[in-house]
């Protein structure tokens, strides 16, 4: 009995309901002016329906739910997925004509980052940006884009991978929790971070993420593409929330602290909050201010004017300069060879040379657990780690762990 039949429509190919129609009333032996009587619809627009030419509406369906016995769900679903395919295969065809487009971006390196598939064509690439067309993208990455970069001049940029570069700083951003924006407390933490820069790398990269999101600034770190010349830029995503995203220029921990700096000033210096991405001389009087708003963070003026008034420094002097005003000597030295006063192969020694590390690993609650019982040294961080597991509702005595110290 048609009662008794489970209906279901999964299809990749565009096979109208009409067919199914048409296979009821041959199966069931009615021929099509009967049934356009019994579904009180014209001999003409069961011809349509029956050949794909007309949409089947939801009260269609309802009505061939009466007629056949087949749930208008059926029905409903069928017609849906079927103009679905229709629409996807004439966007297929209009996209195909946009390869071209899809290959001015740096599509390989893009896939390796695990921005795109690997072998990603034009729909992909529009997924990526988040936007339905080439138009939609042109008209989006042409308009005024709330951006404020710090751009290297050292060959010619293209425009594909800058985009790429900060479609992908969005994304990360976006997943980054911050509080308000609150000026008074960035200024508070820029200063604080200064003495972050003597610590680790994995150390003061998290440092200078978290504070920075409790005062509403994301900052994400984002691999550099090639061709970009942008190895650091900010923005307003609201105008509660800042973000600051950033790349290795030339690799080397003294410029990234200084782009840092650099885009926090744009951000507490300029009308950023509706400005355009520009070219690194579209404003150089922000630029310029800017650059004086790092240098000066980084390094107080009458500091540096002390050392400067001191002769030509050696290796000692700028290590211990940099131990007495609490940053890392690379960025002392980076300053000082910006400035001409020594060369740029001179104390490099001294800089940090940093690398993209792989993805970390991600650890399930009860490994991280594990990790913090059998990392334990004293009783009482192995006490501090159990309250701190047991908090999180694992039981201990289901973990693989070393055995309490006893001191």
């Amino acid at each position: 009995m048609a009662a008794d039949i489970r209906y279901n429509w999964e299809l990749d190919v565009p096979v109208a309901p009409g067919e199914t129609i048409r296979e009821i009333l041959e199966d069931r032996g009615i021929t099509q002016t009967d049934f356009a009587v019994r579904l009180g619809k014209s001999e003409k627009f069961v011809s349509q329906l029956v050949n794909g030419k007309a949409s089947l509406t939801h009260e269609t369906a309802i009505e061939l739910e009466r007629v056949l016995g087949v749930p208008s769900s059926f029905w409903n679903a069928a017609e849906a997925q079927y103009r679905d395919i229709l629409a996807r295969r004439e966007q297929d065809e209009e996209l195909a004509g946009q390869a071209e487009w899809a290959g001015s971006f740096p599509l390989r390196e893009m896939a390796a980052r695990g921005w795109i598939a690997q072998e990603a064509g034009p729909g992909d690439v529009l997924s990526f940006f988040g936007v339905s067309s080439v138009e939609a993208y042109d008209e989006y990455w042409s308009s005024p884009r709330r951006l404020a970069a710090r751009m290297s001049t050292a060959y010619t940029a293209s425009t594909p991978a800058i985009a790429a570069w900060l479609r992908a700083g969005e994304v990360a951003a976006e997943a980054v929790p911050t509080d308000p924006y609150n000026e008074a407390a960035f200024r508070r933490v820029l200063n604080d971070l200064r003495a972050t820069s003597r610590l680790p790398v994995e150390q003061w990269q998290a440092a200078l993420r978290e504070a920075c999101a409790g005062v509403g600034v994301a900052v994400v770190f984002i691999p550099d593409l090639p061709k970009t010349r942008c190895h650091a830029v900010s923005w307003w995503a609201t105008r509660s929330r800042a973000v600051v995203v950033l790349g290795l220029r030339y690799k080397a921990g003294d410029q990234v602290w200084f782009s840092f700096y650099h885009e926090a000033g744009h951000l507490l210096l300029d009308d950023r909050r509706h400005a355009e991405l520009c070219a690194p001389d579209a404003d150089r009087a922000a630029e310029t201010r800017a650059d004086q708003f790092a240098a000066d963070m980084l390094i107080p003026p009458d500091d540096y004017a002390a050392l400067r008034a001191a002769g030509r420094p050696t290796k000692a002097t700028v290590q211990a300069f940099a131990e007495s005003i609490g940053i890392a000597p690379g960025i002392v030295v980076g300053r000082l060879q910006r400035d001409g006063v020594i060369p740029y192969k001179q104390m490099n020694d001294l800089k940090v040379t940093l690398r993209w590390a792989p993805e970390p690993e991600v650890y399930t609650p009860e490994e991280t657990a594990e990790f913090m019982l059998n990392n334990a040294v004293t009783a009482a961080e192995y006490d501090d780690a159990l309250a701190e597991i047991r908090a999180l509702g694992i039981d201990p005595d289901t973990l693989v762990c070393q055995p309490r110290p006893e001191s």
